[in-house]
């Protein structure tokens, strides 16, 4: 077998740009499911994506300290260098809101088109987890931005649990 640079192990950056790849092609699966059944509709999602992804970059990224050539999902990273400066601080509840809301509109808006063409609708389900995998299992606990509550979660786990703060 032969030796990989790092150590034998895939580097971080690569399940970075693995989840956005499978993210990138839920968003279009859904985009064609809707497109073979609705013009119109399909049109309108493609607006939301053009919107949506910008939005997450801005709330999400905008405040990530890893933004720019850390960014471990690299497009994102340097997309949030070009949109309006955020403070590093604190995520706050409209930055969920907002995130959450987003994420939620863009992967439900195609369900009704792609539940009418299963095939494309399992593909959607599938690329959509294994993105949410990838971050979960990998990015999230490479990522560098202590800020983010998943972050957070990841490095409270990683404390022996004598020297967990209760609470």
């Amino acid at each position: 077998m032969k030796n990989r640079p790092c150590g034998g192990r895939i580097s971080p950056r690569f399940h970075g740009l693995l989840t956005l790849a499978f993210l990138v092609l839920a968003l279009l699966v859904g985009l064609a499911g809707i497109a073979l059944k609705d013009a119109l509709a399909a049109v309108l999602y493609g607006l939301m994506i053009a919107a949506g992804v910008p939005a997450i970059v801005y709330l999400f990224c905008g405040k990530c300290v890893c933004r720019g050539e850390r960014c471990l999902m690299v497009f994102p990273g340097r997309l949030s260098m070009r949109l309006p400066p955020r403070k590093t601080d604190a995520y706050t509840r409209d930055d969920f809101a907002g995130i959450l809301g987003t994420l939620v509109l863009l992967a439900a808006f195609p369900l009704c088109w792609l539940w009418q063409t299963k095939p494309l609708l399992v593909l959607f389900a599938v690329l959509g987890m294994a993105a949410h995998a990838e971050v979960l299992l990998v990015v999230c606990k490479a990522c560098e931005n202590r800020r983010c509550p998943v972050n957070r979660w990841f490095q409270k786990r990683r404390q022996p649990p004598f020297t967990r703060s209760r609470g």
